[in-house]
């Protein structure tokens, strides 16, 4: 208690210039000489460095100082996915809550830098947070300034490397492999940690995937998939002209609902199983039923589709056979989607009913 004392008193004794933030178009107050992001941009980060629907709503539960939401969280990692939000919009009593249910301070370093917030970046140094946290926060939001002192605070130029990269800001990107940086090799354990021509495609920065590929960077099919749900079909045709994969392609194009590209893929020869797929995570009926239509196998797609809570396309695949119950009742359960649950639920009902045989 006398530990969690101190740490309260000596976060309130720095001046809040900002609380909270509750519209997209307004930036909190920095000392940062950069500009700072909207929320809007800050979560499309998240999102190209592969975080859920579920960490990107707590992120902004905690920039918007949604109070409620950190009542009813429970685990230390959804903690700390919301004290970056908090510390993203420079609300330090939030962040003190945070720290003080688990949520490590690194979390908050990587907030605040994230959203430019140089006083509050320092402060959580100070809390003995690891820079290299802060590196990637402050790559992703192309605060050059907070780079530097990151840097100059030990941080490894690998940790800015990727939030570089997902952000688009291919100065800062430039500046870590001058540093340092390099990527990881194709049969290397990092490679499910790196995401950054996947994240710059889905983003549509060309000037990072091309600076990515001068560098060796050969995740070929991750970035077709990413461009493609993006929509970019510049990089599309530049990743294709790689020889890459279009049944990632098809993908990522049904995901984001992207019929030309989608069409372009089935040309190039993908399977629309993997369309499906995607569709059905993207919620995009019309690419569901043209899936189908080509011939997609909907056996194992059930669970892509709950994953969204996407109703129709549910019922759809469960009237063409979908098997995959079990995964499917898991994901629309763990998810809130209990319109979806009931209605899977029903279905096994119905399924164990029609299995049972009776003696007479």
């Amino acid at each position: 208690m006398m530990k969690h004392a101190l740490l309260l008193l000596s976060l309130l004794a720095v001046p809040c210039v900002v609380t909270s933030c509750k519209d997209d178009n307004t930036a909190a107050q920095s000392t940062s000489t950069t500009t700072v992001l909207s929320l809007n941009n800050l979560c499309k980060l998240l999102k190209y460095s592969g975080y859920s629907d579920k960490g990107i709503y707590i992120f902004r539960a905690g920039y918007e100082g949604d109070t409620a939401t950190l009542e009813n969280l429970k685990d230390r990692y959804h903690i700390g996915i919301y004290c970056k939000g908090a510390a993203a919009a420079w609300n330090k009593e939030l962040v003190m809550q945070c720290l003080i249910k688990g949520a490590n301070v690194s979390h908050g370093l990587e907030g605040a830098a994230m959203g430019g917030h140089k006083e509050l970046v320092q402060l959580m140094l100070d809390k003995g947070a690891d820079p290299n946290a802060g590196l990637w926060g402050a790559a992703g939001g192309g605060h050059m300034d907070i780079v530097q002192l990151m840097l100059d605070k030990g941080a490894e130029p690998n940790s800015g490397r990727l939030g570089a990269a997902l952000g688009g800001h291919v100065d800062i990107l430039q500046l870590m492999f001058d540093k340092g940086a390099y990527l990881p090799g194709s049969g290397s354990r990092m490679w499910f940690r790196w995401r950054g021509l996947e994240g710059a495609a889905l983003g549509g920065h060309m000037d990072i995937v091309q600076l990515l590929l001068k560098k060796g960077d050969d995740t070929y099919n991750r970035g077709l998939r990413g461009a493609a749900e993006g929509g970019h079909m510049d990089i599309v045709q530049l990743l294709l002209d790689k020889d890459a994969n279009p049944d990632w392609g098809l993908e990522g194009a049904a995901r984001g609902g992207h019929m030309e590209i989608v069409q372009l893929m089935l040309d190039k020869g993908a399977h629309p199983t993997r369309g499906l797929e995607g569709a059905a995570r993207g919620g995009h009926m019309d690419i569901v039923q043209l899936m189908l239509d080509k011939g997609a196998d909907p056996k194992y797609t059930l669970d892509d589709a709950a994953r969204g809570g996407h109703m129709k396309i549910v019922k759809l695949l469960l009237d063409k056979g979908a098997t995959n119950l079990d995964s499917a009742l898991e994901e629309a359960e763990r998810r809130g989607h209990t319109d979806c649950a009931k209605l899977i639920r029903t279905a096994m009902m119905k399924e164990s009913s029609d299995k049972k045989t009776y003696y007479y």
